[in-house]
């Protein structure tokens, strides 16, 4: 057609397709598919967290056929000189291992000896060495075990010994943590177990200013007092996890193990 001596030419409608059911069916399960690998990925994770502990336990895989039978318990170390933290710890961990049917050398002995026949400068030596390493040299632990007639030498390093009460005046729960970390080293100075972890005790929750029972009087001033309980004893916290560590340490060869006390199964 032509008009005005132009020719008209027609243009070609656009007609909008909807989509069809089953494209639609097709979006709805790729959705479907994404929403459940989501899913399975956040289950894995929950079932991941809830069989988590907070211990690192290390053991050779040859360690039976290394022939341990004798273990110098060495004097516990830590980063802030705590004697008191070092004493408590280092005595529940002795205790701890006496089931395993090793003949053991007391901390106290060990550092006896060290100092008689090597002097006071290498105690100080190896204790400063399990502070910085967390554990005994390959060269050191040679000459120790020889020292101290053993076949191996434990280290102690205590990391964190703490307590937090909650005053009468102030509401949440007293707290006490305690982590370690121990080593095992044979005297040809191969790392054989090691152990490190944590534990925290809660004790009751506490309100502010609730469940006063009296006061109590130190000094010039009073204090008022409460019938909750305070944070668990140092003694509970640190045999729960050496309790744990326990249950990887393998018993000498041939020897009768007894439970610790206090050991859960």
């Amino acid at each position: 057609m032509v008009q005005n001596g132009k020719a008209n030419r027609m243009r070609p409608s656009r007609t909008h397709v909807p989509a069809t059911p089953a494209s639609a069916l097709g979006c709805a399960r790729i959705l479907a598919v994404i929403g459940a690998l989501a899913l399975c990925t956040a289950q894995a994770q929950a079932r991941d967290n809830s069989t988590r502990t907070p211990d690192l336990v290390w053991v050779h895989p040859r360690f039976d056929s290394l022939g341990i039978q004798s273990v110098a318990l060495l004097p516990a170390t830590s980063f802030d000189k705590n004697r008191r933290g070092e004493s408590l710890v280092e005595s529940m961990f002795a205790k701890a291992l006496q089931p395993a049917g090793y003949r053991w050398v007391t901390p106290f002995v060990s550092r006896e000896l060290i100092r008689s026949t090597a002097g006071e400068s290498t105690m100080a030596a190896v204790s400063q060495g399990i502070v910085s390493a967390g554990r005994v040299d390959s060269l050191a632990a040679q000459r120790l075990c020889r020292t101290l007639r053993t076949t191996a030498v434990m280290s102690l390093r205590v990391d964190q010994f703490e307590q937090t009460q909650v005053d009468w005046n102030q509401s949440g729960k007293p707290t006490t943590t305690v982590r370690a970390r121990a080593a095992l080293v044979d005297s040809a100075g191969r790392l054989i177990w090691s152990a490190s972890g944590s534990e925290t005790g809660e004790g009751q929750y506490h309100e502010a200013d609730a469940s006063l029972t009296g006061v109590k009087s130190s000094g010039l001033s009073t204090t008022p007092t409460t019938a909750e309980s305070g944070a668990p004893t140092f003694e509970d916290v640190t045999t729960r996890m050496f309790d744990r560590w326990m249950r990887r340490f393998p018993a000498r060869a041939g020897a009768t193990v007894q439970a610790s006390p206090g050991a859960k199964p």
